[in-house]
């Protein structure tokens, strides 16, 4: 069937060109982009902004010296590492208390509560910030957040076993570690949990890219124990601690927007930008950073083998 005597609009025809000359100009445009991409510089055209107050501390209701860091922004392309903040007066509030910190003397923009304290459930605590200098014309700032009663755990075993889908050269471990929970969550349930791991007392998971966050519907939903699986390292006769820790909502979207930074493309031709700061709790001005309030619980154990 000829198709162009079926259209209402016969395909017009354009003299001299055919199929061979168009497979050339097509080659020929392809050959020059490749050509004028290849010493091509881009200039990025960035933006300069205010700088602004960075915070970086946690309470828990572990009995301890509790510490917060204070820095500033640098732009997104700034190799330097940030400066910190320091002859700031610091203090955290709370129904019937007052936590004084002080600055390290030898690690400037890290205060150091003066005593040890244990949060407690229930209770809402106040970070108060008093600048010696103001950062963007500002001198105070202020977060505010409330300790959940967070997971009870009782304890656990872990076991490894060989990885199914394990190849060689693989990113991922040869074993796959099986971890099963005994404990209790409270009622009402939590919002949200961070699970951290320690192998013979080293951090496994202790850069914001390597923090798994779980709500507490897909953790522990049913009855314990829980299981989980984790395609970690672990060798039979390891010391394995595991550390549950609550998370607020709001702590789940500024660790989910620090983790999407992280976690850019490293395409050159994705040019969405720079990606936006992530949402913290830090009021009184424009600040970075967050001020969490968590309940932390621990169990230890020996991993055996399968």
């Amino acid at each position: 069937m000829n198709l162009v005597k079926n259209l209402k609009y016969p395909i017009p025809r354009l003299s001299g060109f055919n199929l061979k000359n168009m497979k050339k100009l097509v080659m020929g445009l392809l050959m020059l982009t490749c050509l004028g991409c290849e010493d091509e510089q881009i200039a990025w055209e960035t933006e300069d902004v205010p700088q602004m107050l960075v915070v970086e501390g946690q309470l828990t209701n572990q009995r301890q010296h509790h510490q917060i860091t204070l820095s500033t922004s640098a732009n997104y392309f700034s190799n330097v590492k940030t400066p910190r903040v320091t002859g700031a007066n610091l203090r955290i509030t709370s129904p019937g208390d007052t936590l004084a910190f002080v600055e390290e003397a030898n690690q400037p923009g890290v205060y150091t509560s003066k005593r040890a304290v244990a949060g407690v459930p229930g209770k809402t605590y106040q970070l108060d910030i008093r600048l010696e200098k103001p950062i963007n014309g500002r001198t105070r700032y202020q977060a505010s957040q409330t300790m959940p009663q967070g997971f009870w755990l009782d304890t656990i075993q872990a076991t490894t076993y060989k990885n199914p889908v394990y190849v060689e050269q693989a990113p991922i471990d040869s074993l796959v570690l099986y971890l099963s929970v005994l404990g209790e969550e409270p009622t009402p349930a939590g919002d949200y949990y961070t699970m951290n791991l320690f192998r013979n007392n080293r951090p496994l998971n202790d850069t914001i890219d390597q923090t798994n966050i779980y709500s507490d519907r897909e953790a522990f939903k049913g009855y314990p124990p829980y299981n989980f699986y984790f395609f970690e390292s672990f060798r039979a006769g390891d010391t394995l601690e595991l550390e549950i820790c609550s998370a607020s909502h709001a702590y789940r979207r500024y660790l989910n927007g620090l983790q999407n930074i992280v976690n850019q493309s490293g395409n050159p031709f994705d040019l969405s930008g720079p990606p936006a700061n992530a949402i913290g709790n830090i009021e009184n001005g424009e600040a970075l950073g967050f001020f969490r309030v968590t309940y932390i619980s621990t169990a230890r154990t020996i991993v055996v083998k399968e």
